[in-house]
This record gives C-alpha cells, structure tokens and sequence, in this order.
C-alpha cells in the first residue's frame, strides 16, 4: 500500500457552536481557535442557525480550496441583520425544516464555491464566521466582549490587515435569528 493514503491533511476544518456561560462570545471564539493547528480553520457557526446540506462539510473544505485568496468567510441566511447576507429568493417567514433544505440544495448547485467580495463593505453579521487560525493570528484575534459586535470587529482587523473577506454564495444557514423578532434579545443581554 502506498504511504500517501497514510498522509495527514495539510490542513482541518474544525465547525464549532460557541458558548460562553459569561456569554463572552469572543473569548469563547479565541479559546477554540487556539486549539487548532496554524493552518487549520474554524467554521462558527450560530447556536440557532443549522445547515441545510447533507455535505456542508465538503461543501466548505471545496470554497476554502477554492478561494485560497480569502481570510474569513460568511454565507447566505434567511434572517439576519445584515441585508448582504439574506439569500436571494428566500422565504425569510417560513421555519420549515424541508424548505430550508431544498432551498440550501439549490444555492449550492446555483452558486458552488462563488465569493461574493465583502470586504469593503461596513459590516458582516456572523452566524457563520469561517477562520483560518494563522489570519486569527494575524489580526490579535477577537474581541473580547459579550454577544454583540464580535463579527464586525474581526471584519475590520482582516480588513484593516489587507486581507479579503468573502460571501460564500452556495452555503446557506438556517438562522432562527431572534426567533424570527429582530427585538428579542434577552439571549444576548
């Protein structure tokens, strides 16, 4: 048999709920990223969000190997602060578990591993934050605060930087959001 099947991976994805008791939410992020190897990645994603692909795994690891250029990652949602990132099309009302599915399966065959450039662009929200640790190096990490503003910072510090951020146009997230009421925020307080 030959040695290269043997081989370990250049580099891992590692997809990671964070929490923080304290709701920390930054020091949770820069705890798991220091976990990993320089050249691994971290995909966070939000504890009420979920994928709606069975192989959002691979899905991932191809935009990553796709788009070597980009330093962190977002996707396409339902709901979200962030207008940017509501995919296009979508049904932003419904919770239908089988909508959601069909609809994550149709961007992932529309869009594949095409990058929207948002790196100019004021802000990001994070329900999905994709990583590398050497970029989370790089930038100090991020920003040790509760719930709110974690995703912008790190957006300017990979901007600031002159790294790229990048919309993954073919992943899509089911995100709960609030419980679909942009005024329920009690979670984050």
């Amino acid at each position: 048999m030959s040695s290269q099947i043997f081989k370990k991976p250049k580099s891992k994805v590692f997809h990671i709920i964070p929490w923080d008791s304290n709701k920390n939410i930054g020091d949770s992020y820069n705890d798991s990223m220091s976990n990993v190897g320089s050249k691994d990645w971290v995909c966070f994603l939000d504890g009420d969000a979920v994928h709606t692909t069975t192989f959002f795994g691979k899905h991932i690891e191809d935009v990553i190997n796709n788009n070597p250029e980009y330093d962190l990652f977002t996707c396409y949602t339902n709901r979200i602060g962030f207008p940017t990132q509501i995919a296009p099309g979508v049904n932003k009302e419904t919770n239908d578990q089988k909508y959601h599915r069909d609809f994550g399966a149709k961007m992932w065959e529309k869009f594949g591993t095409n990058i929207l450039d948002v790196t100019k662009l004021n802000y990001i929200s994070g329900v999905v934050l994709l990583i590398r640790k050497d970029t989370w190096e790089k930038v100090g990490g991020f920003k040790s605060t509760k719930m709110l503003g974690v995703d912008n910072d790190i957006h300017m510090k990979v901007r600031k930087y002159g790294g790229k951020v990048g919309l993954m146009q073919g992943i899509y997230v089911q995100h709960w959001y609030r419980g679909g009421n942009n005024g329920y925020t009690t979670h984050l307080k």
